[in-house]
């Protein structure tokens, strides 16, 4: 796999602290780039900081931004904090997930896993539109990475019980957050087509990570199969491929599973749902629709 040199580069990764996250940084920062680090623990962030720049090998930086990404008002701050960080984001990696066996709700009432898989992604990806755009101005191109899942395969989006107040089940919130993902990718991309700004979906691959934490038995079964997991520093390389390749200059709006293109589901080409989650999302986060966006009749 050859990336680009990243030196001068700033690149956005959010849960960075512990798994893809971690390595996505670590990759990144080898490369050359500056990288600002979300995390929701500062400790934790401050440990993982710290292992990445002791193994940079003279490559670039790295920032730490605490945020909880299921608390829009820390959301909003930390898009804030990054665009007055930096003057230019070259790539954006939405990697933070949960998975949560039994239904909890935000401070702010909404079910955890939409508001922490679709919704934080959704709403910082906003809120660094303008600083991504003018990176890709000046600089010919910026890069936005969603990490999906192949979870979506299957999954709807239930609009009529978006968050599961009336019937709650861990696989099934996971599986449309997933698909919400791919959604939002190819949507996002429709609405930035012409301004350099690339936006790609990815599944990493089977990887050990600790996002099963949230239910014991998948847990458990994670535990059991752990031999046939990628592990993080694997895991990570998909991701990268998609934010640095220059193989991909030019590619928008696509999903890959590990390093292929491939299609996704039949739902993930839904445009009405795309459109009308994008609604959705917008009256969530109590985000306008952003200036100049003209959503087509669909």
């Amino acid at each position: 796999m050859t990336l680009k040199d990243l030196s001068g580069h700033v690149c956005v990764v959010t849960g960075a602290n512990s798994g893809i996250g971690k390595e996505t940084c670590r990759g990144l920062v080898r490369r050359g780039a500056r990288v600002g680090m979300v995390c929701r623990s500062q400790d934790r962030g401050r440990t993982a900081q710290s292992d990445i720049e002791a193994s940079a090998r003279n490559g670039g930086t790295t920032d730490l931004h605490r945020a909880d990404l299921a608390d829009s008002s820390q959301v909003h701050d930390l898009g804030a904090r990054l665009t007055e960080a930096y003057d230019r984001i070259d790539v954006l990696v939405n990697n933070a997930g949960i998975y949560n066996g039994t239904r909890e709700t935000t401070t702010e009432g909404v079910e955890k896993t939409l508001a922490v898989n679709h919704l934080a992604p959704f709403l910082l990806t906003h809120l660094l539109r303008d600083r991504l755009e003018q990176t890709a101005r000046a600089e010919g191109q910026a890069r936005i990475v969603n990490v999906g899942s192949e979870a979506h395969r299957g999954a709807r989006i239930d609009f009529n019980d978006l968050q599961g107040e009336d019937e709650y089940s861990g696989i099934q919130a996971y599986g449309q957050s997933k698909l919400a993902n791919v959604l939002f990718t190819h949507e996002l991309s429709r609405r930035l087509r012409d301004t350099g700004v690339l936006v790609n979906c990815v599944h990493p691959g089977i990887v050990a990570t600790n996002i099963w934490r949230g239910s014991d038995w998948l847990s458990r079964l994670a535990r059991l199969f752990k031999w046939f997991y990628k592990s993080a520093e694997e895991g990570a390389q998909p991701v990268l491929h998609l934010a640095a390749s220059p193989d991909l200059d030019g590619v928008t709006g696509q999903y890959f599973r590990e390093m292929d293109r491939v299609n996704p589901s039949t739902a993930a080409f839904d445009e009405k749902a795309a459109a009308r989650l994008w609604r959705a999302s917008l009256e969530l986060t109590g985000l306008p629709e952003p200036t100049g966006d003209v959503e087509e009749e669909l």
